[in-house]
């Protein structure tokens, strides 16, 4: 019996907003299950970034850096960039968010998020009925 559409694996969009501290750092992200793969991950900021030296973001589950060296350096609010690196989070884990910050920016708000797909086994389908039994 074939797999019906709906119960195949689809990719779909995970998020967290979270607050970067004003010194550079990790600040946890995005909670993921065991078998997920990241296609592609990045970062929206909701609050301007000012004009300091360097501000820079890694997206990364500490294995795997999904997006890499995201400039947010004098960025307008709702600046979004991405990485396209994909990696399989093989044991359950988080992808978080890794600061570069040379000067002094404040709290800067934002939103992490990531692309992902579920390459566990997927749903099973509907048993086969004889329909020629039924009355």
């Amino acid at each position: 019996m074939a797999l019906v559409q709906s119960l195949r694996n689809h990719a779909y969009k995970i998020e967290k907003f979270v607050s970067l501290a004003a010194t550079s750092g990790t600040t946890v992200g995005i909670s993921v299950p065991a078998g997920t793969l990241v296609l592609a991950a990045g970062f929206q900021n909701t609050t301007v970034v000012p004009n300091v030296t360097t501000y820079t973001l890694d997206v990364t589950d500490g294995t795997t850096v999904f997006a890499n060296d995201l400039d947010f350096d004098n960025a307008a609010a709702n600046t979004i960039k991405a990485g396209t690196t994909a990696g399989l989070i093989s044991a359950a884990d988080t992808i978080d968010v890794v600061t570069t910050i040379s000067g002094s920016p404040g709290v800067i708000a934002g939103r992490v998020w990531a692309i992902v797909v579920d390459v566990n086994k997927a749903a099973d389908g509907a048993d086969e009925v004889d329909r020629d039994q039924l009355a």
